[in-house]
C-alpha cells in the first residue's frame, strides 16, 4: 500500500506543473475572449457564440497520458516498487486526474455561460444542459484519452526499433484497408462504422450521453487491462 501511495504522490507532483500551466493559459484566453465579447456585443449586427475549450482539454489530457510512463517507471523500478504497485498507483492517478479535470471543466463551462454565449463540447454534441450528464460524460471521455495515451506509450516502450516502426504504420495500413473494403462494398463498411460509432456514443438513441459514458468506461477498462498485461514483464530500458 505504501508503494502505491508513493507512485500516486510522485505522479501527482509531476502532473501538477502541467495542470497549472494549462489552466493558466485557459484563464488568459478566457480573459481575452471576455474582453472581445464585450467589444463585439456593442455591435447589434454581430452575433457570436464561443466554444472549443473542451477539445483543448481532450488534447491536453491525451498528451499527459503519453508523457507519464517512461521516467516514472524507471524511477519506481530503481526504488524497488513492484510493477503491480506501479500499475495500480498509475491507474488511480490517471482516473483521479480525469475526474479533477472533469470537475474543473464543469465549473468552467458553467462560469463561461454567465460571461458570454458559450457552448461546451458536451452541449454541442448532445444538446443538453444537464450538469450531471456533462460531468459523467467528460469524466469518461478524459479517462479514456489519458488511458489511451498511457497505453500507446507502453506499447512503444515495450517495442524494439522494428516493432516501433510496425506499430506506427499499422494505423496507416488499417485506414488503407478500410478504404479499399469500403469501396468494394459500395460504401457499406463506412456506413456500418458510422452507425456503430453513433450507437456507441448514444447518437442513435435520442442523444443519450449515458450510453457514451458506458462506452468510454468499457474502452478504458480494456486499455488498462491490456496495459497491465504489457507491464507485468516490462523490461527496464536505458
Amino acid at each position: 500500500m505504501n508503494n502505491i501511495l508513493k507512485v500516486i504522490k510522485y505522479q501527482l507532483r509531476d502532473f501538477r506543473i502541467g495542470l497549472i500551466i494549462f489552466y493558466g493559459i485557459i484563464s488568459a484566453i478566457v480573459v481575452m475572449v471576455t474582453i472581445s465579447f464585450k467589444n463585439l456585443s456593442n455591435n447589434p449586427n454581430v452575433s457570436v457564440t464561443f466554444s472549443g475549450f473542451g477539445m483543448a482539454t481532450v488534447i491536453f489530457i491525451f498528451i499527459v497520458g503519453l508523457s507519464c510512463f517512461r521516467d516514472s517507471f524507471k524511477f519506481m523500478q530503481a526504488n524497488n516498487v513492484s510493477r503491480k504497485s506501479f500499475f495500480i498507483g498509475n491507474g488511480i492517478t490517471l482516473i483521479s486526474v480525469a475526474a479533477l479535470m472533469a470537475i474543473v471543466e464543469a465549473i468552467l463551462d458553467n462560469t463561461l455561460r454567465h460571461l458570454f454565449p458559450y457552448k461546451g463540447l458536451f452541449q454541442q454534441l448532445y444538446r443538453s444542459n444537464s450538469s450531471v450528464a456533462d460531468f459523467l460524460w467528460s469524466f469518461g471521455l478524459y479517462a479514456f484519452f489519458i488511458s489511451l495515451g498511457w497505453f500507446i506509450t507502453m506499447v512503444y516502450y515495450r517495442s524494439n526499433k522494428l516493432m516501433k516502426t510496425v506499430v506506427s504504420l499499422i494505423p496507416v495500413f488499417i485506414i488503407i484497408l478500410l478504404v479499399v473494403i469500403n469501396n468494394l462494398t459500395g460504401g457499406a463498411l463506412g456506413q456500418g462504422l458510422v452507425s456503430l460509432s453513433a450507437s456507441a456514443l448514444g447518437f442513435n438513441n435520442g442523444f443519450n450521453a449515458y450510453i457514451a459514458v458506458l462506452s468510454f468506461w468499457v474502452a478504458t477498462a480494456v486499455l488498462l487491462g491490456v496495459g497491465f498485461l504489457l507491464i507485468r514483464r516490462m523490461p527496464v530500458k536505458e
